[in-house]
């Protein structure tokens, strides 16, 4: 059945087997036939377990043999006559098995071969960058390549843990409304612009968050808002800045003001003042390792080491970053040593290492989740009181078997749409997606946010493959199939690129097979996102955004910002739901990591209950690497979901 469905399902994959020709050992006035043996092999405890299929003019001998010999069968003709040997041969090694968060990744097999000679210059590494390649120099437009180019307060080190980078030292008030921080002596803008001061840490941050700026745009906007609200940040003098809090958040040192999370870094107020703001888009002046020295946007970025750097002058002198959307191309360039290092599809990471490639990972992981888009089930902002405009009004409620009206007058209407989505879920077969798109190395996501390897995940929130009791629960939603064996028409946005336009063409699929006519369409997410921050979007979408990463901690307060209305102004995955908000103020208030983990508990059940936001796979984001370049990265562990990031501790092959 499995065979069937990938046919089915995407035609993404074509699943071949592997054939060995044999030749038997005879006497030399013997006429020998060469055998084609198809040789199936698996794995059980220490054993290693062959079975050999033999096929000779109809005749087929399956043997099986355990233990550390195999014994292969294979019939010759001598003079017309059939007869059996029997060769004994040792058995295959299996490899020893590479793990990520417990769960094994491709097999890097014995056979390896040599990677091409790098075509990037002495003292140069060339890398393949995502589908978007956006800088900018105005805080409120984000960017900055974390630490690289512009910094942050805090970075991480190889545990997770903050650790200061601007910040010299902090002070958090002992009742959490506040955080002053004194900042480093002599950091140094690029461009020479001057010396960071507390000047530009307020201009910074005060033009980044929607809070206090409404035109920002800055990733993870809902974030600040949320952190700071539409308190700005003062200065108490030259080397002081005070950050007054809205709604405390226990990653405040690592999410917010760190390194390994969100955009938003110190930028030169200096530069802005004496350029002005056109100029000060285009060049980003920051105090990080790397300045910029040639950017076009979706295209290059090319930076230049910072000789005398403050903390570290890198080894790579020259760092590119080229923009290439498509995968196989991306692959090419790597084969060809055009760039050194690129992310591969996982499914081709096996074959990859064969010839020569390495694996670099910042320990980091990604959840492709899907948000059933319009359950905006919030009538008054959380905070303010104020009542929201949602989309109910807009005319498309009633096409849309996934949403449900939250207002106390519409429980059928609830319980129907909860019946949709559940089923919705039932009918992504995970096993599957992970053994064709990632060769085995993604794992199933039930419930958005929580992985199933955390020692607090619960079985019993999961929602296993069964098509036969999803089917049932749209019947009893009120949506059988029609003459057509149609049940009802779904759009469905596909974000292109980060994993989720392959994963999104297979659960098409699937749906499709359940009797949902889906409307699909794939784009850049930038087509999607001005329906997300407004929140008009009603089409179901497929992302990696929000509730963090896998490896992020059971206690933290992973949603609650993009997913009610305390975010308004910044990014929504496409639902307001006044329960997640009190989850995240709950939790954000709870100093005891143990009635944090119970809250989280709840918070999940609430989520596999109601299912707005579904699971897919989750998945490690490793890189490959050319070995004849790249001597080692030791990155910082990574908190959010990039394959890569500080380059400045690159060491090339001398």
């Amino acid at each position: 059945m499995k065979h069937m469905k990938l046919t089915r399902i995407m035609g993404l994959l074509m699943v071949s087997a592997i054939a060995a020709a044999m030749i038997a050992a005879c006497s030399s006035d013997s006429e020998v036939i060469i055998q084609t043996v198809v040789v199936e092999k698996s794995v059980k405890g220490d054993t290693v377990v062959e079975t050999v299929i033999v096929t000779e003019k109809g005749d087929t001998i399956v043997q099986e043999v355990k233990g550390d010999t195999v014994v292969e069968t294979v019939i010759v003709t001598e003079k017309g006559d059939k007869v059996v040997q029997t060769v004994v041969v040792n058995a295959t090694a299996v490899p020893a098995e590479e793990t990520f968060y417990g769960l094994p990744l491709p097999v890097v097999p014995d056979d390896v071969g040599t990677a091409p000679a790098p075509k990037s210059a002495s003292g140069t590494i060339e890398l393949r960058a995502g589908l978007e390649l956006r800088l900018s120099g105005l805080p409120e437009e984000g960017g900055g390549l974390g630490s690289s180019i512009t910094e942050k307060m805090f970075t991480t080190d190889s545990g997770g843990n903050a650790v200061n980078l601007l910040a010299d030292s902090w002070e958090l008030a002992t009742d959490l409304s506040s955080v002053t921080i004194t900042l480093k002596e002599g950091v140094e803008f690029h461009g020479g612009f001057g010396e960071m001061t507390a000047d530009d840490v307020v201009w910074s941050y005060n033009r980044g968050n929607p809070g206090t700026n409404p035109e920002s745009a800055t990733d993870g906007g809902a974030n600040w808002i949320s952190f700071l609200g539409d308190n700005l940040v003062t200065a108490v003098d030259s080397k002081t800045v005070k950050f007054t809090i809205a709604t405390f958040d226990p990653r405040w040192q690592t999410l917010l003001l760190g390194q390994s999370g969100l955009a938003l870094g110190v930028h030169s107020k200096a530069a802005f003042d004496e350029k002005g703001e056109d100029w000060a888009r285009e060049n980003l002046i920051g105090t990080g390792p790397y300045s910029v020295t040639n950017y076009q946007r979706d295209d290059v970025m090319e930076l230049a080491a910072v000789e005398g750097h403050y903390r570290i002058t890198p080894d790579a002198k020259i760092y590119i970053a080229r923009s290439i959307p498509d995968e196989a191309v991306a692959e090419a360039a790597l084969q060809t040593g055009a760039v050194d290092i690129s992310q591969v599809p996982l499914r081709n990471m096996t074959a990859m290492q064969k010839a020569g490639f390495v694996t670099v990972s910042a320990g980091a992981g990604s959840f492709h989740s899907i948000s059933f888009s319009g359950n905006y089930w919030e009538s008054e902002h959380y905070i303010d009181k104020t009542p929201l405009n949602n989309s109910f009004g807009n005319g498309t409620f009633k096409d849309s078997p996934w949403m449900g009206r939250n207002d106390g007058e519409h429980e059928e209407e609830m319980e129907n749409a909860r019946l949709v989505r559940t089923a919705l879920s039932l009918a992504i077969d995970r096993d599957l997606i992970s053994e064709v798109l990632f060769a085995g190395a993604a794992w199933p996501n039930y419930v958005y946010g929580a992985d199933i390897n955390n020692p607090n995940w619960q079985e019993k929130w999961a929602t296993p493959y069964d098509t036969t009791l999803a089917g049932e629960m749209l019947d009893q939603a009120g949506y059988p199939k029609d003459s057509n064996g149609i049940r009802f028409e779904m759009p469905f946005f596909i974000r292109i690129g980060r994993g989720d336009e392959e994963i999104g063409t297979a659960v098409v699929g699937m749906w499709r097979e359940l009797g949902v006519d889906m409307q699909e369409w794939k784009a850049q997410y930038q087509t999607y996102r001005p329906n997300l921050v407004g929140r008009t979007a009603v089409a179901p979408w497929i992302h990696s955004a929000g509730a963090e990463s896998p490896q992020a901690p059971w206690d933290w307060p992973v949603m609650g910002n993009s997913e009610c209305s305390r975010g308004r102004g910044g990014f929504n995955i496409g639902i307001e739901i006044k329960e997640l908000c009190d989850f995240y103020v709950e939790m954000s208030a709870e100093g005891d990591i143990a009635k944090r983990n119970e809250l989280r508990n709840a918070n999940v059940e609430f989520l596999a209950h109601w299912m707005p936001v579904i699971g897919t796979v989750a998945r490690p984001n490793v890189a490959l690497a050319n070995p004849n370049k790249l001597l080692s990265w030791d990155m910082p562990l990574n908190i959010r979901e990039a394959a890569y990031h500080h380059p400045e501790f690159i060491k090339l092959v001398k």
